[in-house]
């Protein structure tokens, strides 16, 4: 009877052991598939706000990139980037790196004073070449502009103090340097590093987020304006509102922890002659105002300038209507777009990462008459969209 028991005992968890594999197959099999027929209905997205990073599109295919290995490294990109509930598996992944007593997670330094950081590592010098040649090609084509390239440090270099000992980050300013030598010499280098590092110990980057504050922008702009032989309006011409105390930024939900604390927001609004006429030319919306108070309403209140990025926004001003700036740039150019309504009496912005037209139809319709490239250097060194100047 023992021997018969032992039987029918192992027979048991064999049979259980094969019900559970059985089990698991059907749920792999639901999981994978739910996910295909997602990933089949829903739209791709193009921008991870909370990475701050273009996420890879849907590689086409070609028998040369199969064959080399292009196609299949984009396709795997393409993948991780556009898996459904990426977020939640990202935030996950973060919580179980900080809780081994890990500093950094997903791209972000957990610093003194819970100062949250972005990494930088630089890109390639092919990279970097290719994207300062489009830039150099575009001046020599357009020669009778004045064409101007701002890339500005991030709280990566100005508060580097901030960064946990020994962060293994790559040198900001080594690489503006690199640009501004390789720039062609009738392309007007502004260097705001200078002025920002002086003023370091001001508010002049968010702490929970990857974008200077306004304080940081109007510093930017005052020494701009002295570079380029502008007039800059006084702080004083400027009434400062506080319109957010609650504002968690772009590197908090990266690092989806709970780790910092919230920030505040200032907008400047010139005291007179501050009329403004906005055309989002995509959304065809016109507005008398470039801050969008609807947005602090949302999670992410950086977004109260311009409402966030477009591929196209046109804006007149009370400024000298001679002077026609085209605004080429990223989201650090939201906050600081206010200010330069006070010399250009049209500014027309143009985000690459959205904009499919071509940028020189956009110059000779308008009669543009000065250029401006306005990028911070993380922004400018992971992302590729100036390639599309050549287009």
């Amino acid at each position: 009877m023992k021997k018969k028991r032992k039987k029918s005992v192992k027979e048991r968890r064999e049979r259980d052991k094969k019900a559970y594999g059985v089990l698991i197959s059907i749920v792999c099999v639901i999981f994978i598939g739910t996910l295909s027929i997602i990933n089949l209905v829903k739209t791709d997205n193009k921008i991870s706000e909370q990475e701050n990073r273009s996420l890879q599109q849907k590689p086409e295919f070609s028998l040369t990139k199969l064959l080399n290995g292009e196609f299949s490294s984009e396709y795997s990109s393409y993948i991780a980037d556009q898996f459904p509930g990426r977020s939640f598996f990202v935030n996950l992944k973060t919580k179980l790196e900080l809780s081994t007593g890990k500093n950094e997670s997903n791209g972000v330094f957990i610093g003194k004073d819970d100062y949250l950081i972005e990494d930088f590592q630089k890109g390639s010098a092919q990279e970097l070449k290719s994207k300062l040649d489009a830039i150099n090609q575009f001046a020599s084509q357009n020669k009778s502009l004045k064409t101007s390239v701002m890339l500005v440090p991030t709280a990566t270099k100005i508060w580097q103090d901030k960064l946990p000992q020994n962060a293994p980050v790559d040198d900001e300013l080594e690489y503006l340097n690199q640009v501004k030598e390789k720039l062609n010499k009738d392309i007007q280098f502004v260097n705001v590093y200078d002025a920002l590092n002086k003023n370091k110990d001001r508010y002049i980057y968010y702490k929970t987020d990857h974008h200077w504050t306004t304080e940081g922008a109007y510093i930017a702009y005052v020494e701009m304006c002295r570079q380029l032989k502008l007039t800059p309006k006084s702080i004083n011409d400027y009434k400062i509102e506080r319109v957010s105390n609650s504002f968690y930024g772009s590197l908090y939900t990266k690092v989806g922890v709970g780790k910092g604390t919230p920030d505040s927001i200032n907008v400047y609004l010139p005291k007179q002659d501050g009329e403004v006429v906005v055309n989002y030319v995509d959304e065809r919306k016109k507005v008398a105002s470039l801050y969008s108070n609807a947005s602090l309403d949302i999670k992410d209140q950086y977004q109260v300038f311009t409402g966030g990025n477009h591929s196209l926004i046109s804006v007149k001003s009370m400024a000298d209507p001679t002077k026609k700036l085209l605004l080429i740039k990223d989201s650090y150019a939201n906050s600081l777009l206010p200010f330069l309504t006070a010399n250009y009496g049209e500014i027309y912005v143009v985000d690459l990462r959205y904009y499919m037209d071509n940028v020189k139809e956009l110059i000779k319709t308008n009669g543009i008459t000065d250029v401006l490239f306005l990028y911070n250097v993380n922004t400018f060194n992971e992302d590729d969209s100036i390639l599309n100047l050549a287009d």
